[in-house]
């Protein structure tokens, strides 16, 4: 049949109607259990959507409707009043037109103020996550405006619908909707002014660092919860949240040109008071709290137990790391945004922008230095530097002899920090002798458990008080009282600060070292003789500060260190002679840098605005060459004195003045010309006073060789130089600011020759009629010069005047200059002749007399015996 039937009706058209409309019949009857599950779930999804949006706004809108309904029942109480005041009561059509317009206003106000968001996002934030975003949104004074806004419309819809059912207009209503609109309608310009100013990332910052300021308050003694691992972990993370909006932040600031400066820079600056106030807080946050992010210690392999290395070797793995908390993982993530302003802000030369970058971090050290965490402040001064190194010393190939002023400024501000640093530390370390830490012991509640976070003690202290607190709790439940002795815990605690102390002193001296060193070493091969003067400059001053330090350093050293009472426990070991002869080689050498740079500096020429380095550092020399020649220090002599002959000369031909004149101020300005030189010869004449009081040739032979190696160039001319230097400088009537200082060397040489044996004896060749004897003091050396000078009635010469008579006239072209009409000095080398005499014959007459005496002694013991 089928084969019969099908060949016959598949030939018509209706057939195949019929058969299409069967199975669509059946397809639609087969899906229809599919459809039916996928539209439930669909309007289930749209429930739950409406039913969160409805548990969002739920509380709000209950709040609403109530003070509708408040108001709309107390109506009838007010209306009265409202009466008796003078005013009516409006009909029903101003009424709802009123509320309508309110409530209009509210929906135009919310969608502009969402048109305005998007604006902003769709310039400045159309790439970032969603957290950025919802930072919009959050922002504090449109959120509270939007959130009185959104009030007052949902107020007067409730108020609209109210008056539709038919209720009587509310009095009350009118009276709150007069000042709410108000503020609202203006309100709204405040908040359209400030919609502009969330293109600035730094805007949006102030909700993160209320985050991040919530967060650590919590983990500190005293907060919510403090103790509880899960609170301590959910606020790291949270805190680890607002950090990388934070980073995303600084991230679009840093790219757009024009977000990368004063925002920039403002947003780092607000991160720096934040450190700083989180540096304050630390003493507050338990060591092992999980506020601190956890890192992989992996241990030595030789140091680790056989269980575990066994174990590890059988199934071919590594030891189980360490999990150790890490106290600087905030800092770590906020620091390098700092660092990458300052190289942004330096490579566009906002030089003014970088000055208030480094005076805020600058702070923040200081702070550092104060929380006696001196390691990990110069570990971030190092970071700064080599992080800005290569935009400030790019490499040439010839020395510049003028350069950025603006980079000598940030060189400088980079180099007062350690100073600083010393500083700060030095102003808080009076508080921390033992006296001190007694007193904070005796204000700890140990049954408390954040009483030992409240009285003081720094971070470095907190790991040996919780231990303590944990074995007095202890004792006190075995025991029934505290066994342990106050001095017992405070010299435990007198052992760790002397740790921190060994460990500081050590960063101030070596640490120091090799910051300044590598900088002036960068500044040197880069050709940069300006900027390596700044460095050297200002690490004397610090080597200067230190030295007045030093005394209150090793003081506290002594007193956290005396008196070890607890028998074997080791204490750190802090060797003050030593740092001592470091810091006294770093001060040669840096001599040798200054007598080096002089002689660089002195050559080319000088701006107005740059500092005076080359006259700073001839100076300095002078001075340190005065010194070694008191100490007998020959190889400083050797090492400095070249240099400082040239540069004393060189800077004689910076200092005279273009034409010489008859008038009285250039004659002024010549005298100051040739102070450099005066400088030079009065050094160069009392090496031989110095060398024969140390009763050593070796002092004065680099001087000597010195001098003959530039005399011995065209001599007659130069000495020739020499003489009418001198005499010029006398002839010429005032004093310069460089006579003054020659005159304050002698005294401090003759306080060196104050130590000379001295005798006294009976001068017969001083003997008058109705006189005794005049006692006579000899001045017992062999040299006449050191007895000259060092003669109590002596005024007159100087060692200008022992260089001509010593060195000047020994030599056969020096024999007959005139060095002016100053009698001293033509005389001086007969005054020599003279003490000699009168020393011969003061020795001769000193022997009688100790003759004789003995020969009074031997007649007066004979006639004893008699």
């Amino acid at each position: 049949m089928r084969k019969t039937l099908f060949p016959f009706f598949h030939q018509k058209r209706l057939f195949w109607k019929v058969r299409d409309a069967f199975s669509r019949f059946g397809f639609i009857i087969y899906q229809l259990p599919r459809g039916m599950k996928h539209s439930i779930w669909e309007k289930g999804s749209t429930t739950k959507s409406l039913w969160s949006l409805l548990k969002f706004a739920l509380g709000d809108l209950v709040w609403v409707i109530l003070l509708a309904i408040v108001l709309q029942c107390t109506n009838s109480y007010f209306k009265p009043l409202f009466t008796k005041v003078g005013f009516t009561i409006p009909p029903q059509s101003d009424y709802g037109t009123l509320l309508a317009s309110v409530t209009g206003v509210g929906g135009v106000f919310i969608g502009l103020y969402y048109a305005a968001i998007s604006a902003v996002c769709s310039a400045i934030y159309k790439e970032v996550p969603n957290n950025i975003l919802d930072l919009l949104t959050q922002e504090r004074v449109g959120k509270t405006y939007m959130r009185f806004l959104s009030w007052l419309t949902s107020l007067s819809v409730c108020l609209l619908i109210f008056h539709v059912a038919g209720c009587s207009p509310v009095v009350l209503a009118m009276i709150l909707l007069l000042p709410s609109a108000g503020v609202t309608i203006i309100g709204f310009v405040l908040l359209g002014t400030r919609a502009f100013f969330l293109f600035d990332p730094r805007t949006l910052s102030d909700t993160l660092f209320k985050q991040l300021r919530q967060c650590y308050t919590q983990v500190q003694s005293g907060g919510f919860r403090w103790l509880d691992q899960a609170f301590q972990k959910h606020a790291q993370q949270e805190a680890q949240r607002a950090i990388d909006a934070l980073a995303i932040l600084s991230e679009i600031a840093g790219k757009d040109l024009h977000l990368n400066g004063r925002p920039f820079a403002g947003l780092c600056k607000n991160l720096l008071i934040f450190l700083r106030d989180y540096e304050t807080r630390k003493k507050s946050i338990p060591t092992d709290s999980l506020w601190y992010r956890q890192r992989a210690v992996h241990p030595h392999w030789y140091r680790t137990s056989d269980s575990e290395t066994s174990l590890a070797h059988d199934t071919a793995t590594l030891p189980t790391p360490a999990a150790v908390n890490d106290p600087r993982w905030l800092e770590s993530a906020i620091l390098p945004i700092v660092k990458r302003c300052l190289s942004i802000n330096i490579e566009n030369k906002r030089y003014d922008i970088v000055n208030e970058l480094l005076g805020h971090l600058d702070n923040y050290v200081k702070w550092l230095a104060m929380e006696h965490e001196v390691k990990f402040a110069f570990s971030l001064i190092r970071d700064v530097f080599s992080h800005c190194e290569n935009l400030l010393f790019v490499q040439e190939d010839n020395v510049v002899a003028e350069e950025p002023l603006e980079h000598m400024g940030i060189c400088e501000q980079l180099a007062i920090i350690p100073i600083d640093i010393l500083v700060a530390y030095t102003r808080t370390i009076e508080s921390f002798g033992k006296e001190a830490i007694f007193q904070r012991l005796r204000r700890i509640t140990w049954k408390s458990e954040k009483s030992i976070y409240c009285v003081g003690f720094k971070v470095h202290i907190l790991k040996l008080l919780e231990e303590l607190r944990l074995k007095l709790e202890t004792e006190e439940k075995i025991e029934g009282r505290v066994v342990s002795s106050p001095w017992y815990l405070q010299e435990l605690i007198a052992k760790v600060e002397a740790e921190n102390l060994s460990a500081a002193m050590i960063c101030f001296h070596d640490e120091v070292r090799e910051l300044y060193e590598s900088w002036i070493e960068i500044a040197k091969s880069s050709k940069y003789p300006w900027m390596a003067a700044v460095m050297i400059s200002r690490e004397w001053e610090y080597w200067h500060k230190l030295d007045l330090h030093i005394k209150a350093l090793e003081q506290l050293w002594d007193d956290l260190s005396s008196d070890r009472r607890i028998k074997g426990i080791r204490w750190s070991s802090l060797d003050t002679n030593a740092l001592t002869e470091r810091r006294e080689l770093r001060k040669k050498e840096l001599l040798k840098h200054m007598s080096a740079e002089n002689v660089l500096l002195s050559l080319i020429s000088r701006p107005e605005t740059y500092p005076d380095f080359a006259g700073q550092f001839l100076h300095t020399v002078g001075e340190a060459l005065l010194t070694a020649m008191c100490e007998n220090d020959c190889d400083t002599v050797e090492t400095l004195f070249e240099s400082y002959l040239y540069g004393s000369l060189l800077q004689l031909e910076q200092l005279k003045p273009k034409e010489v004149t008859l008038d009285w101020q250039n004659q002024i300005d010549l005298k100051i010309a040739f102070a450099p030189l005066l400088d030079l010869m009065e050094l160069s004449g009392y090496v031989y006073l110095l060398s024969d009081y140390h009763d050593t040739q070796k002092l004065k032979q680099p001087i000597l060789k010195a001098w003959n190696k530039y005399l011995d160039q065209d001599s007659p001319q130069r000495l020739q130089f020499l003489a009418e230097i001198v005499s010029l400088s006398e002839s010429v009537f005032g004093t310069t600011p460089r006579d003054l200082s020659r005159t304050r060397w002698k005294p401090i040489i003759r306080q060196h020759l104050a130590d000379i044996e001295r005798r006294a004896f009976e001068d017969p060749h001083s003997r008058f009629a109705y006189s005794q004897l005049d006692p006579v003091i000899v001045i017992m050396h062999d040299s006449p010069l050191v007895r000259i000078f060092a003669s109590p009635d002596f005024r007159f010469h100087d060692g200008i005047d022992i260089f001509i008579a010593k060195y000047v006239r020994s030599r056969q072209d020096g024999q007959n200059l005139n060095f002016g009409q100053r009698r001293q000095r033509r005389d001086f080398s007969e005054e020599i002749q003279r003490e000699e005499d009168r020393y011969r014959r003061q020795r001769r007459d000193f022997s009688e007399e100790i003759q004789r005496e003995e020969d009074r002694y031997t007649h007066s013991v004979n006639n004893h015996d008699t």
